[in-house]
């Protein structure tokens, strides 16, 4: 064998090793990172404000990331799957629950190992007079340093009159206007959902329509993690 090949094959074998202890400390970095109680739960649990580190699990999917972080599968029922980018909103229902309405959106992550929890929250309500109500909502809050579509306001509609719902913000002077995504679910009912282009503090005004385009209520909120519901032909400020 010539020198000239023997350095050459001497390059590639470095090369390789090089490229291999490469991708190892890529996997070893993402392991720490993504493994439950790592680094990226250490981040959530901040951003979040607890004063311990979470650890949460990682899922095979996002109904198992979801299970796994809540604990407890039994009664809970997943009406709908939205993908964003890589990762999915799963929204969910609780079929032994006694409320007139109950709704779960749980923020799901896909990293190189499966799916892990990121951000989430639900509401359940009382029995009430559904012809009084056009929808019930949910806020949730953007937090800070995590990359979420949060803020975002979600629901079941609760009249069947109501066929477009719309969230309203204006920031410097500009009003923004975003339709809602409306979806119906295996339960024959509609959730809906609408992610913000604002922040945590700025309000919002939820307005809905009937089924030839007029406005039939409104409900201004501020985007704070919190629950409630929209009169029919009201309109009403939450602050």
């Amino acid at each position: 064998m010539s020198k000239g090949k023997g350095k050459f094959l001497k390059i590639i074998v470095a090369t390789i090793a090089l490229l291999s202890l490469t991708v190892v400390s890529v996997y070893t970095y993402m392991y720490i990172k993504e493994r439950p109680g790592g680094l990226a739960d250490q981040t959530l649990s901040k951003a979040m404000g607890l004063d311990e580190t979470m650890s949460i699990p990682i899922g095979n999917t996002p109904e198992d990331a979801v299970e796994q972080f809540r604990t407890s599968s039994h009664n809970v029922h997943v009406v709908h799957q939205e993908p964003v980018d890589d990762d999915m909103i799963v929204f969910t229902q609780r079929t032994n629950s006694e409320a007139a309405s109950n709704l779960q959106l749980e923020y799901v992550r896909k990293n190189n190992f499966g799916w892990k929890w990121v951000w989430g929250g639900g509401y359940g309500i009382g029995d009430v007079d559904p012809s009084e109500y056009a929808l019930y909502y949910m806020n949730l809050p953007k937090l800070e340093g995590i990359d979420t579509p949060f803020p975002m306001v979600f629901g079941t509609i609760e009249h069947p009159g109501i066929q477009r719902v719309t969230a309203e913000t204006e920031q410097n002077g500009s009003m923004s206007i975003t339709e809602a995504k409306l979806i119906k679910t295996d339960m024959e009912e509609y959730v809906w959902f609408v992610m913000l282009p604002s922040s945590e503090g700025t309000p919002y005004t939820i307005k809905v329509y009937d089924e030839e385009g007029e406005q039939v209520g409104s409900k201004q909120n501020e985007m704070l993690n919190d629950s409630g519901s929209l009169t029919l032909g009201k309109r009403s400020a939450s602050m």
